[in-house]
């Protein structure tokens, strides 16, 4: 079971918004303090042009008060500045004088040679102020400044094209990664889950005669599926020889073993002549051993035979019905643990092989019969669908846990690993092959101390 870990591409497209996120926001934060430091520039220059200006307009009445004309507010109109400068006289108590200064303005401005921020009313201001003046000189005994003030968004409004491209490249290039991510998704994740589902795949069903396909631009995908198919390769020939191997020694076997069988009859005929009853004890322990070996020998045989992919079996129309009455009837007449059966039958015909499906029921009876308490109940079903068509045998018996549901289909493979039970673990990978063969499955429904149900199910169109 892997651990629960961050996919590759996951943590590559992380990484990436990471890096993206932190490039942007220091330059956001370079380009504001750039464009901050121009903005007090750019007001600097427009409110120093302004006080120099002004005083080219002021008007000194009798009692020495200083007023702008009017010609300087028509300057501004030829002028046609989009920015509101506001100029304006104050005297050193803070008390307006003349002008034009925006609402809410009041406070002492002194003199300062530096450009400075003030807020009210909810907005911000430049603030410049300046010594009066007549051309060049300053005038003795003045008794006010001069203010110049311009609204903060004023100016930075002058940069609304500028931010306006700025988000536009950034908005860009997150649709770039995005895209970016999309694509790396699909290029390297999805073909990356769809191997892994291929191995898997392969893998649960052992057949490994499928390839696998990888067509895109990546050589390290393009690697280990070349890789992966190269091992395929080896256990498909693997798995050939094994087949190949059971096969022969199931045919070499299979003669010898019926002629130890048939003197087995014969010595016991001669034995039964004789009255020896130690010889009758020995040969019916032999009997009975060449005879699971002819059941094994006969296993290996039908299972390399649904090995082959190629291999072509007689089918027929067969009642389902018909087999399992026939199997549990012959089942019910030879058990001894005096075992009760019960059914639900339902006339159902399908076309495969009698032998195959007399295997398949045959194994689920005689496994029910052989994991049931003595006086325990077998039910036995069988019907179909509009798709499929299924043969269930349920049992009372020790059940299975849920370690065992994971091999009890594998060749050899016994659940019962402490009572001496018959049998050589073949029979449920032989129903699970059959199952296979005609595009079905079989499904287990067992719990611990409450019994098995097995069913074996395959589609009604299963040619």
């Amino acid at each position: 079971m892997l651990k629960k870990k961050k996919s590759l591409v996951t943590y590559t497209i992380i990484m990436c918004g990471l890096i993206m996120t932190v490039g942007i926001a220091c330059l956001l934060f370079i380009q504001n303090s750039i464009v901050k430091d121009d903005m007090e520039l750019q007001a600097y220059e427009k409110l120093s042009q302004e006080t120099r200006q002004v005083r080219r307009f002021l008007y000194y009445d009798q009692s020495k008060t200083p007023s702008i004309v009017t010609e300087y507010y028509d300057r501004d109109e030829e002028l046609e500045n989009d920015d509101k400068i506001y100029v304006f006289l104050k005297s050193p108590d803070g008390d307006f004088i003349d002008g034009e200064m925006p609402d809410g303005c009041s406070g002492k401005f002194p003199y300062q040679s530096d450009i400075d921020v003030i807020g009210f009313n909810g907005a911000k201001y430049y603030i410049l102020t300046r010594k009066a003046k007549v051309g060049l000189k300053t005038l003795e005994n003045d008794n006010f400044v001069i203010c110049a003030m311009v609204a903060v968004k004023d100016i930075k409004a002058n940069y609304k094209v500028l931010w306006y491209r700025t988000y536009t490249v950034i908005g860009v290039v997150a649709l770039f990664f995005i895209l970016f991510a999309i694509g790396l998704k699909r290029l390297v994740a999805v073909p990356m889950k769809e191997l892994n589902v291929a191995i898997n795949r392969s893998g649960q069903n052992l057949d490994f005669t499928e390839k696998l396909r990888y067509d895109g631009p990546f050589l390290e995908l393009d690697m280990i599926t070349e890789s992966n198919n190269n091992l395929y390769d080896q256990v498909q020939r693997e798995f050939e020889r094994q087949e190949e191997f059971n096969a022969n020694v199931s045919h070499e076997l299979r003669t010898p073993v019926a002629v130890m069988h048939a003197q087995c009859q014969l010595s016991r005929e001669i034995a039964e002549k004789n009255n020896d009853h130690e010889m009758l004890e020995s040969i019916a322990v032999f009997e009975r051993q060449t005879t699971k070996m002819k059941g094994l020998i006969e296993q290996l045989l039908q299972m390399s035979i649904l090995d082959k992919n190629n291999v072509n079996l007689s089918v027929e129309d067969v009642d389902l019905l018909d087999v399992v009455e026939s199997v549990c009837d012959d089942a019910e007449y030879i058990c001894k643990k005096n075992i009760q059966f019960c059914y639900n039958l339902v006339p159902t015909v399908v076309k495969v092989n009698m032998n195959l499906i007399v295997i398949v029921v045959s194994n689920l009876v005689s496994n029910a019969i052989k994991y049931s308490n003595e006086g325990g109940t077998v039910e036995v079903t069988c019907g179909s669908d509009s798709e499929n068509c299924y043969i269930s045998v349920r049992d009372e018996g020790r059940g299975i846990s849920k370690e065992q549901k994971n091999r009890i289909f594998e060749s050899f493979y016994r659940a019962d690993t402490v009572r001496n039970t018959e049998g050589f673990g073949l029979g449920l990978s032989q129903v699970m092959k059959i199952a296979k063969h005609y595009g079905g499955t079989v499904q287990v429904d067992s719990e611990v101390g409450k019994g098995s149900k097995f069913t074996f199910i395959i589609p009604v169109d299963n040619g």
